[in-house]
């Protein structure tokens, strides 16, 4: 090889960043460089090779960092943890969600938080005959437990000879529905 390249810096090429191509090569690595190092060119030049050819402080390459450069023993790679007040997602969140928003009621404006707007607009939007919306309403109402029976509630309400009757006819009444070609 021939001495450094104008506009190179004379490190780049000690560390071997640079290759400085001989003009009467082709221009691509030799086939003996490219297994030498596996043909990654993964090698630690600057360090001393021992007999078997492994440098002193072992290979160098993906996930393993000179030795020079590792944590030493006892050290953190964060040495001064997580800065003060900082927050995280769910904090983040929940600061949102929390946070007051003005809400009008035809004349009268009342303050209420983010999220107990979004399951007024939710409810609001099932009263309008939206079924997602319907759904999910139902779903949370589930998950919070506003679906469950009381404790109180375990007994079942007896029905008159009269009512038992008019919910026989309106059960007989009902017409029976067909089942769609897609359901089969």
């Amino acid at each position: 090889m021939s001495g450094p390249i104008e506009n190179v810096p004379t490190w780049l090429v000690d560390w071997g960043l640079v290759t400085i191509i001989d003009k009467r090569t082709t221009g691509a690595r030799s086939r003996r460089e490219t297994a030498n190092d596996g043909g990654h060119g993964l090698t630690d030049r600057g360090a001393s090779t021992g007999a078997d050819g492994d440098s002193a402080g072992g290979s160098v390459g993906y996930a393993r960092p000179p030795i020079a450069s590792r944590f030493k023993p006892g050290k953190s790679g964060n040495p001064r943890g997580r800065p003060r007040n900082s927050r995280n997602l769910k904090t983040i969140i929940q600061g949102a969600l929390i946070a007051p928003v003005v809400l009008r009621e035809g004349a009268r404006k009342r303050s209420i938080s983010k999220l107990e707007g979004i399951v007024l607009k939710q409810i609001e939007s099932a009263l309008k005959g939206n079924e997602k919306a319907a759904l999910a309403t139902l779903k949370m109402a589930a998950q919070v437990g506003l679906l469950e029976a009381p404790e109180g509630a375990g007994e079942t309400p007896t029905l008159s000879a009269s009512e038992q009757e008019m919910v026989n006819e309106l059960l007989l009444k009902r017409p029976k529905r067909r089942r769609s070609k897609s359901r089969r």
